[in-house]
């Protein structure tokens, strides 16, 4: 990729930014001293943000950091009592803006609906005091498994509101996916919907799942949004009839609020463990101070809810008493450019997307997108997968007409944000990370835990805990050290391959699970790929190594051309990138693909290609949009 600047900040645009507030605040000069006292001091990074923000607390806490049990096991606002809902809802009654509108949002079929802060707390509580009514109580885990509508956010709100555990599940799951969860949780109950639609297709979800609801011993009362009888069912109309008045529940800081589940190559799920107090303030941080978010903001992201880029979008939008849209089904149906269009129709002005999102929107006619004003647009972030010079340049120029700066972040479920991301006081590179976040110790290390040099690729880890990270895994204290903090011994490995460049710019090169080392020079999938996608004739491309007893691993591309290019030769693309990246990058194989598998949220699963080309099990594809993509990789094992 080009290592060239191609976006500066302007003078108007650092001076107006909530991070020169925030720097003004901490009695700072600029950006560099932040990083530099945080790096030194993080509680004192993450007390500030606390208090900048305005986050609220029934009880003060009297210490905000304590490592005394060990770096993994680091505890914040030591004696501080709030709730999520507390400084998501309560804080901003009798403001101005609580009886405006809080949620756009709109089904598949066109149908919208709005809803109020003040008529979604009255929600909220109506559906926390049934709850409680059906005897549930702090502690307790509820599941949602719901698609992008209103009610699936009364209801997220309202098992905080209690002081319960909310559990989202991604809603394309199947049945298996969603009880193996339900059982690690050991869920009490579970929020779900009679029907949804994605690309016109009725999903009938409380169908898929409730035959083998009985498979969890603990589950005790069933919420349906829809129609259904049946001994543990509660139909959601019952709410109606229940007092819309209730306290928000005293929290510990540090008691568990969520448990967001994310899949490793092998093994059970594992469950993220997010707290009153650590998700708040990451966002407050990363997305309020670091991405400018505001107020006056309109919010879109069309991440499903079982994500944790959908607990990010619910608290992002909420914290900040702010207006958010949400959308039932996909970006690209019932029209090919329905995100853009609901930029343009709600005037969104801060988007987060994904780079797949844009390798599927940068094909399609331009002329679709004439007559459309993305005029609001002001803050456009990014993350989920390392960039491309390509999709990156057409989401800059086209899109953002040279003027919207890319956000680009990295990090992920397990520390609910970000390590890396984009700094608004500084110039930006393509697909480059310009800043580490203060606050993460971020640093980039080989496998003995040395510290690489300049241009090398090594592990992106955190040398210190974050206010936001995982409080261990659910149930699984011993997976969680040796999964994160005994890879390297004392410090956090996150499992993303990363590099760091003259200029301070980090890049990643994909999951270092994923990385391909062939005669002992390592390389990231994501620049092969780049190579091949900058022909211009392919809609979509994976990068894998396989075993080799000379080399260590062969290079297989898997490529979907595109519907106009009906007669690629292999030649082509192994020429592209010995030239580019040199003969020992040479692929040894390209084979031509239909599709690929992804997740419903279009991540390649690269190592389900490796595994089938194998002849490996492709461990946990339950998230998978496409499964008869896997069948087809098979023909091609080796």
């Amino acid at each position: 990729m080009s290592k060239e600047i191609i976006w500066k900040p302007t003078k108007d645009l650092i001076d107006n930014s909530k991070l020169s507030k925030f720097i003004k605040f901490c009695e700072l000069k600029n950006y560099d001293e932040l990083e530099s006292k945080s790096l030194k001091e993080p509680g004192w990074l993450w007390d500030n943000v606390i208090k900048f923000s305005q986050l609220n607390f029934y009880k003060p806490y009297t210490k905000i950091m304590d490592e005394s049990k060990g770096v993994p096991w680091t505890k914040w606002c030591v004696g501080g009592k709030t709730n999520i809902v507390q400084n998501c809802i309560d804080r901003h009654k009798g403001k101005d803006f609580f009886k405006k509108i809080f949620i756009y949002a709109e089904r598949e079929d066109g149908k919208e609906s709005t809803i109020t802060y003040l008529d979604f707390d009255k929600e909220i509580s109506k559906v926390g005091n049934t709850l409680r009514i059906n005897g549930f109580k702090k502690g307790d885990v509820i599941a949602l498994y719901m698609p992008q509508f209103i009610e699936t956010y009364i209801a997220y709100f309202a098992i905080l509101k209690i002081g319960c555990i909310v559990l989202p599940l991604f809603s394309g799951y199947g049945s298996k996916a969603v009880v193996e969860r339900l059982k690690i949780a050991k869920a009490k109950g579970i929020f779900t919907v009679e029907k949804t639609f994605r690309k016109a297709k009725e999903i009938r979800m409380f169908d898929q799942i409730k035959e083998d609801l009985g498979q969890v011993k603990t589950l005790e009362k069933i919420f349906l949004l829809g129609k259904d009888k049946g001994k543990k069912i509660f139909n959601w109309e019952n709410f109606d009839n229940v007092s819309d008045n209730l306290k928000t529940e005293e929290m510990n800081a540090e008691d568990p609020a969520i448990i967001h589940f994310t899949s490793g190559t092998t093994g059970k799920p594992k469950g993220c463990v997010y707290t009153h107090i650590g998700l708040v303030t990451k966002m407050a941080f990363d997305e309020g101070i670091l991405a400018d978010f505001k107020q006056s903001d309109v919010h879109l992201c069309m991440a499903d809810m079982g994500w944790m880029v959908g607990s990010k979008s619910a608290t992002i939008a909420s914290l900040h008493g702010s207006q958010m849209v949400i959308a039932e089904g996909v970006p690209d149906f019932p029209d090919e450019i329905r995100f853009w269009k609901l930029i343009a129709k709600y005037k969104v002005s801060w988007t987060e997307l994904s780079p797949a999102l844009i390798r599927n929107q940068m094909i399609k006619d331009k002329k679709l997108f004439e007559n459309l004003d993305l005029s609001s647009l002001r803050i456009i972030c990014t993350g989920g997968e390392p960039w491309t010079e390509k999709p990156w340049k057409w989401l800059f120029e086209f899109i953002g007409k040279s003027k919207v700066p890319i956000m680009n972040s990295a990090g992920g479920t397990e520390v609910s944000g970000s390590i890396l991301h984009c700094c608004l006081h500084r110039p930006f590179k393509v697909g480059s990370f310009n800043a580490p976040i203060p606050g993460m110790s971020a640093d980039i290390v080989d496998y003995n835990g040395k510290k690489v040099t300049q241009d090398q690729l090594g592990e992106l880890v955190m040398r210190k805990s974050s206010i936001g990270l995982t409080k261990s895994l659910w149930d699984d204290d011993k997976r969680y050290l040796e999964n994160y903090w005994k890879v390297i011994n004392g410090i956090w490995v996150h499992g993303d391959l990363a590099s760091k460049d003259k200029d301070g710019h980090w890049y990643l090169h994909g999951r270092s699970d994923d990385t391909i080392k062939v005669s002992g020079k390592r390389i990231g999938p994501s620049e092969i790929e780049s190579v091949v996608v900058k022909s211009g004739k392919v809609k979509e491309v994976a990068a894998v190594g396989i075993p080799d007893e000379n080399k260590g691993s062969k290079i297989i591309l898997s490529i979907v051309p595109l519907e106009s290019e009906k007669n690629l030769k292999e030649s082509l693309f192994i020429d592209l990138i010995t030239k580019d990246l040199g003969k020992s990058f040479k692929p040894d194989r390209v084979i031509f693909l239909k599709d690929l598998p992804k997740t419903r949220n279009m991540k390649i699963m690269r190592r389900v290609i490796k595994s089938c080309l194998i002849k490996e099990d492709p461990g946990d594809i339950s998230t998978l949009l496409n499964p008869e993509s896997v069948e087809e990789i098979k023909e091609y094992a080796i």
